[in-house]
């Protein structure tokens, strides 16, 4: 069969995607593999510039209406019985949006598959591409059957198959994993992203329903395996973090209900796009999940594909700029999602000073609250940006390091040298992505086919 564009991939991204290209008046088939949702835990946690992205498709409404609840911000907090810092999202930016993963993947094919030039079929797994020389002209199925396109979405998720069939080389770092599971209750400063500090990897807790929390516990790679040993891990080093309120739902829940462990990949690819096909979503490239980032990454994705195939359909030109315009979004949020994520880890004296310095800057001012939070969901994607705010958050750790020089000597100085280490070598990294930023910006070619 033919039709102008396949998406590959059921999902969250995938569902955005096919709404957002028969915006354009394309003819739209979406093959996903799994008979319902995706049994796994996946994304649940939405930023205000992708719940807008969402507005903008139709699908906002609903997901509020299948049982999703606006997220007004995050609450960090340090350490046990200290008093967050709370970063609210700009009114006029509206709310985020937390929501259970499966119930949002139903609503939106639900809604999607109402659309009169979109096709969605379940159980059916892809497993070639089909080519005409250097371009991607559809896909093969399991079942051998072909379909024809002009354009091949690959939204396949991190772990992507197809990416690899394409010949696109992911740079992937296991970092930890997530241990993720649900209890009963309201989090302690209102229906915001928590993240709890001061355990071995920081927690990430947030509303996923009316009256549902979900926890996404970050643990080492060196942690215990099997069950037994992880629920010991975290009721004896991490529930102690948990506010009081908290603390005795958490624990009843590691004990009796099952839970979920997921690998933490940090993945970068080098091209996204090559002729006739593109990746969009983590299928391009993700990282640690603390940020929240990867849906509205997707739907930046999605929506800056429906807008240069709408104007110009799938030619190379328009891949090409897709490529160009992903990479100027997502490499910004990678650079700040991992140095945000080793300085909350805070496993060395550097990062330990760092982190002091973001609560220390944090309080300093409301505008300090909304340049990070700005950084932290999106709305300001400038590596400037990122450079700035880090080098006012060296200086308020200096400061806070250089009394220790003239008490402990010895002590101050070693944390000193590790603080400039630590921070130096997070701006060399934030220079050499600018530098390919620029590069990229001026030079990025599609994927050359093997």
């Amino acid at each position: 069969m033919s039709f102008d564009v396949i998406v590959v991939g059921g999902g969250f991204t995938g569902m955005a995607a096919a709404a957002a290209l028969s915006k354009t008046g394309a003819r739209v088939q979406v093959f996903e593999a799994a008979q319902s949702t995706d049994p796994r835990f996946r994304g649940e946690l939405i930023h205000p510039r992708g719940v807008r992205g969402l507005d903008e498709l139709g699908l906002k409404v609903p997901l509020f209406e299948r049982g999703g609840v606006a997220v007004t911000g995050f609450a960090v907090t340090p350490g046990a019985g200290i008093r967050p810092a709370v970063l609210p999202y700009a009114e006029e930016q509206g709310p985020g949006l937390g929501i259970d993963h499966h119930q949002m993947v139903l609503a939106m094919r639900e809604q999607v598959a109402a659309r009169r030039n979109v096709s969605i079929t379940t159980g059916s797994r892809i497993t070639e591409f089909l080519r005409d020389g250097a371009r991607i002209t559809g896909v093969r199925g399991e079942d051998g059957k072909t379909h024809r396109a002009e354009l091949v979405v690959v939204a396949d998720g991190r772990q992507s198959k197809l990416r690899g069939l394409l010949g696109i080389e992911a740079d992937i770092n296991l970092l930890s994993y997530t241990l993720a599971f649900g209890i009963k209750g309201d989090l302690p400063y209102g229906r915001r992203g928590h993240v709890f500090l001061g355990a071995q990897g920081p927690i990430l807790a947030y509303p996923y329903g009316e009256g549902l929390i979900r926890f996404c516990v970050d643990v080492p790679l060196g942690a215990g395996k099997g069950r037994a040993a992880l629920v010991k891990l975290l009721i004896e080093q991490y529930a102690p973090v948990v506010p009081a309120s908290l603390r005795e739902a958490m624990i009843g829940s590691l004990r009796d209900e099952p839970f979920e462990a997921i690998a933490t990949h940090s993945i970068s690819t080098s091209a996204c796009a090559a002729p006739g096909v593109v990746l969009v979503g983590d299928a391009g490239g993700c990282g640690h999940p603390l940020t929240a980032s990867g849906m509205t990454n997707a739907m930046n994705d999605v929506q800056t594909l429906g807008e240069l195939v709408g104007r110009s359909g799938p030619s190379d030109a328009a891949l090409s700029e897709y490529q160009r315009r992903r990479y100027d979004f997502v490499r910004m949020r990678d650079l700040f999602t991992d140095a945000l994520y080793e300085v909350f880890r805070a496993h060395d004296t550097g990062a330990k000073a760092l982190q002091a310095g973001v609560f220390n800057y944090w309080a300093s001012s409301a505008r300090s609250r909304r340049a990070s939070m700005n950084i932290l969901s999106g709305e300001d994607v400038r590596v400037s940006a990122f450079v700035a705010e880090y080098t006012r958050v060296f200086r308020r750790s200096a400061v806070d390091v250089l009394p220790r020089l003239v008490k402990e000597p010895r002590q101050g100085t070693a944390a000193l040298k590790s603080l400039v280490k630590t921070s130096f070598g997070r701006m060399e990294v934030a220079a050499a992505r600018a530098t390919r930023r620029w590069v990229d910006r001026h030079r990025l070619d599609l994927h050359e086919l093997p």
